[in-house]
């Protein structure tokens, strides 16, 4: 048998090629990273024998156990959470900011800390939305892995259509 010449090896590399343009084409719009979910969320959160009115407003990413804070009074804006999803719950994990970052400088004037000056001990919050109630129940947690606080809120979801401007 002959080895392959170039004349031979042109058009199956153009159908190689035509084939993959096709595929990644196919797959593309499905694999796109879009937040599915929106959740705006307004409760309270206690620390310290003190309460206080707080809202959080959260975009979900099913497909990649994304969450993003969008808008909050008491978590800064724009951080990434991670996302697990069961059939019951949506739960998201926030770590506090690094110390000496520049998000935690920010975070240190912001309103929480300002309220509770004892939340400066906050290391990791942990919050589970009910996918069937939309209630929202957090433990807020210092570095050992002590209860300091809680949230309690209720969501109401939103989707693509639904979601108010500006949209991710």
């Amino acid at each position: 048998m002959r080895p392959p010449t170039a004349r031979m090896r042109a058009p199956v590399a153009a159908q190689a090629a035509a084939g993959l343009l096709f595929a990644l084409g196919a797959v593309a719009p499905g694999a796109a990273q879009e937040f599915g979910v929106y959740l705006n969320c307004a409760g309270r959160v206690e620390a310290g024998g003190k309460v206080r009115a707080s809202q959080l407003d959260l975009a979900l990413r099913r497909n990649s156990a994304l969450a993003m804070i969008q808008r909050s009074d008491i978590l800064p804006a724009g951080q990434k959470l991670r996302l697990e999803i069961t059939p019951q719950f949506y739960t998201m994990v926030f770590d506090a900011p690094r110390a000496g970052s520049v998000i935690w400088h920010d975070w240190l004037r912001g309103a929480l800390l300002v309220w509770n000056p004892d939340l400066h001990k906050l290391h990791t919050i942990r919050m589970s939305v009910d996918r069937q109630t939309a209630a929202l129940q957090g433990e807020l947690r210092d570095g050992a892995g002590r209860e300091i606080g809680r949230l309690q809120m209720r969501c109401e979801p939103r989707d693509n259509d639904t979601v108010a401007a500006p949209k991710f």
